[in-house]
């Protein structure tokens, strides 16, 4: 009998200028998620371009993307 494997395809995107190897189709909340960051305390520009907190929600991640993500700091 044989074994049947699922193949997973995964894609490289950049993040804070570090290559990370994820599966395709992670949204952006899952990775942020991930990586201990929640998305409602950072903000996220992608491929130049600064996204809403209701787009970073509903992104998914493609190959070749680049992100950079600032953690939300208050104080005075």
């Amino acid at each position: 009998m044989r074994a049947m494997f699922t193949s997973i395809n995964m894609i490289k995107i950049t993040a804070n200028g570090e290559t990370f190897s994820i599966e395709d189709g992670t949204s952006l909340p899952d990775f942020l998620a991930e990586r201990g960051q929640a998305p409602e305390r950072v903000v996220v520009e992608r491929n130049g371009e600064a996204l809403t907190q209701s787009d970073a929600k509903a992104a998914t991640l493609a190959s070749g993307d680049v992100l950079e993500i600032v953690r939300i700091v208050a104080g005075g």
